[in-house]
């Protein structure tokens, strides 16, 4: 078990590196490129999950507060954090108070008081870097304002003009039903998307119209950087390295329950990102903690791969 946590740790201190070096962070030298569209709040929430195995990641989560907390959702941040540890909680409140400090109001009331804050110094320039084609949903964020629309029509562009109804939408960018259907409705008014059919009502964003914008002249072979639901990958990362800390010390049986409880929560995001895992329903009673091993690095070999 220690092998595989020791995998997820520095799968997911890689991926969060990356896109931090994407994003202008620092000086810091990036662990490979990002071909995907970076998800905001799981790359927030995975960093500060894995303060405490590399804390130089503090660093960056603090300038980010300081110089993009605004490009941030905090209803989606809310959202999903519920998928993280619980631990991650806490994290959370002192992100909440450096992005109130640097001015960002809207994480007044949940920021950690009684602290005192540390002065660091600043780890990257005053503005974070947009121009990359995988850095699409801030850009759209900045304009468009962040909510839904910005999100929907991210997601939409990063799946290569498939259609898809309000229900699959809603799964990727974590916001009601009700909030993802109107965004999708004034996106389609607006002629920024296409519905493609009334019964089920499904929705596409033609890739031509919006070539430019996304790629200008970065990106080899006209591809759009994909689509990857980061934020409940990232979460499936962080709770299985909990898993396997809890798991050190409860029966086979225990392990296994807790695993399948963790598969089912993750069930539809390992189906919406085609990652093929081993089911739950082919290991008898105590049997599972292995497949599910074997789930956790198959998860981690696919980040490596994809992000």
């Amino acid at each position: 078990m220690s092998k595989i946590e020791a995998e997820i740790t520095e799968v997911g201190i890689d991926a969060v590196w990356a896109q931090w070096s994407t994003l202008g962070a620092g000086t810091l030298q990036k662990r490979g490129t990002v071909s995907s569209i970076i998800d905001p709040e799981g790359l927030l929430l995975l960093s500060l999950y894995l303060i405490p195995e590399e804390r130089r990641l503090r660093d960056l989560v603090q300038w980010w507060a300081e110089a993009g907390s605004e490009l941030l959702s905090l209803q989606r941040t809310k959202t999903l954090l519920d998928s993280f540890p619980p631990e991650v909680n806490e994290y959370v409140k002192t992100y909440s108070r450096w992005a109130t400090e640097a001015g960002d109001k809207r994480w007044r009331k949940y920021a950690e008081e009684g602290r005192e804050q540390v002065d660091r110094e600043r780890k990257g320039p005053e503005s974070p870097k947009l121009d990359s084609p995988s850095s699409l949903l801030f850009r759209l964020r900045a304009g468009f304002g962040v909510g839904a629309k910005a999100d929907v029509l991210a997601y939409l562009l990063g799946i290569e003009e498939q259609a898809v109804a309000t229900k699959e939408a809603v799964r990727a960018i974590s916001y009601s039903r009700a909030t993802v259907q109107g965004a999708l409705e004034d996106l389609s008014r607006a002629g920024f998307i296409e519905q493609k059919s009334d019964y089920p009502r499904e929705y596409f964003a033609p890739f031509d119209r919006w070539k430019p914008f996304v790629l200008g002249d970065d990106r080899p072979n006209n591809l759009c950087p994909r689509w990857r639901h980061w934020g409940k990958v990232y979460a499936f990362l962080a709770r299985s390295r909990r898993w396997i800390d809890e798991a050190e010390n409860q029966s086979e049986y225990v392990k296994s329950t807790r695993a399948r409880d963790v598969f089912e929560d993750f069930r539809t995001t390992f189906e919406s990102n085609r990652i093929q895992v081993p089911s739950p329903e082919t290991y008898p009673g105590p049997e599972y903690a292995d497949g599910f091993a074997r789930t956790v690095a198959r998860v981690a070999e696919w980040t490596k791969e994809y992000v």
